[in-house]
């Protein structure tokens, strides 16, 4: 999957407004993942596919109900609307409210634990949870430590062989058996306004310079092109994330994830921790917060960037008064169809081959914790090709088989994309061992470094 990435990264620039075209031919039957990464733009169809995924986030909560406790309990950890209804729906085929209950568990915000692994084994310990649904990091990780002795699942009853190559490497096991399953997974993109590229006269965008020039070009239209949602804390930490992975490389993202885990605690200090991020030129975070901080000084990056919302970036881009947009998938989904059909989306560039490549792209992993039927039935059942398929028109996200079908384009690349590259990344925020009111305080003293 990953021998043509080089060919693919040349062929970017001519890639970007091409893809505009041909979306128009997309099916909802995908092809056999070739390997490579190509950029992605929405299609009409696409627009309603998208407009399908956003009915059935608004139907979450009236669907989605509490069911009478059974003799199993199922734990969905930090997963929002559409991903707690697709997995309640898959686990509702293979397992009635009387053997299965399903419980949804969130992060808490005024927490007094001093560190994210010990709320989560707290909350999950007192659910008395068979199987937790989570995203990867270090809280999935925590939850196969919890693991008791006979929960792993035999690696011939799970669909491990279709696979792509990168999400076999998500998959926990050893000698004694499964440990974790991947089920289905989000990623980082950047948002780039068609309309922008093709009047700027570029042929695509291959480089963060050629980010830079774009915003440079739009600047006489639009007085901050460049928007995030910065004041979501886990967002803006994976932006960081994703930044220092495709500027510094790998290495460099695993040294930060050290440096933040090593003075997580009761002794915690985020200005602390901002500065031996980002302090000199051979810290991790040294050059993603620098470039950053040129697109503030430029005033092409918002100046209130981490002071905006999810819903304050959706209406810059419905008002058009956003050009660029980092965000993820599951961020894109949320959009309203006409106005992210505008849009074409691409992954982070960087100069790194892509076998040297790890895309920050959350993987929602099952994790069985007690030796019960019912999990093994469920979560073997969430690998089969029905259920990738299912899962991934449910939520919009990627499959993590190679070879079923996705709702559109901006699926199909994410797998693709992360196909062609190593195991992906869970995420800064998901991978640093702060509480949810750490996060933020963390987020707030990188914010003051890049607009300062």
């Amino acid at each position: 999957m990953k021998k043509n990435f080089e060919n693919q990264k040349k062929n970017q620039k001519a890639g970007t407004e091409r893809n505009t075209e041909s979306n128009k031919k997309q099916k909802n039957e995908q092809k056999p993942e070739k390997s490579g990464v190509k950029k992605s733009s929405r299609t009409k169809k696409a627009a309603f596919i998208a407009a399908g995924v956003l009915v059935a986030a608004a139907a979450a909560f009236s669907v989605y109900k509490a069911v009478p406790k059974g003799p199993s309990t199922v734990v969905l950890y930090d997963l929002n609307e559409r991903e707690e209804k697709a997995i309640s729906d898959s686990i509702r085929k293979v397992a009635d409210e009387k053997s299965v209950s399903i419980v949804s568990l969130k992060s808490d915000a005024k927490t007094d634990e001093k560190t994210a692994d010990k709320e989560f084994e707290k909350a999950v310990k007192k659910s008395g949870a068979s199987l937790v649904f989570v995203k990867s990091g270090l809280k999935a990780e925590k939850a196969v430590s919890m693991a008791k002795d006979g929960s792993e699942l035999a690696a011939g009853t799970i669909n491990i062989g279709e696979m792509t190559t990168s999400m076999k490497g998500a998959v926990k096991a050893d000698k004694e058996g499964v440990k974790a399953v991947p089920t289905i997974f989000d990623n980082m993109e950047i948002d780039i306004d068609i309309g922008a590229l093709r009047n700027s006269g570029m042929a695509g965008i291959a480089t963060w310079d050629d980010i830079e020039k774009l915003a440079v070009f739009q600047k006489r239209y639009v007085e901050n092109p460049i928007v995030f949602a910065g004041k979501d804390a886990e967002l803006a930490l994976d932006i960081f994330g994703a930044l220092t992975e495709a500027m510094s490389g790998v290495d460099e993202y695993k040294n930060a994830v050290e440096i933040v885990n090593s003075h997580s605690g009761a002794d915690f200090n985020a200005a602390r921790v901002a500065r031996l991020l980002t302090e000199k030129s051979d810290y991790p975070l040294y050059k993603s917060v620098l470039y950053l901080s040129k697109l503030y000084k430029q005033g092409l990056l918002h100046p209130n960037t981490f002071n905006l919302e999810k819903n304050d970036v959706k209406a810059f881009a419905k008002a058009r008064i956003a050009s660029i947009i980092f965000m993820s998938l599951n961020d894109h989904r949320a959009f309203d169809p006409k106005v992210i059909s505008r849009f074409t989306s691409i992954y982070f560039p960087s100069e790194f081959s892509g076998e040297n490549r790890k895309f920050t792209s959350p993987v929602i992993c099952a994790v069985p914790l007690k030796k019960d039927k019912a999990v093994k039935s469920i979560v073997e059942s969430l690998v089969t090709t029905e259920e990738q398929e299912r899962l991934s028109f449910s939520t919009g996200l990627a499959p993590v088989l190679a070879r079923c079908r996705t709702p559109d384009r901006q699926s199909s690349d994410a797998r693709h994309w992360v196909a062609s590259t190593d195991t992906p990344l869970s995420g800064l925020s998901a991978d640093i061992n702060l509480t949810k009111p750490q996060r933020t305080q963390l987020v707030n003293e990188l914010a003051a470094i890049v607009t300062r």
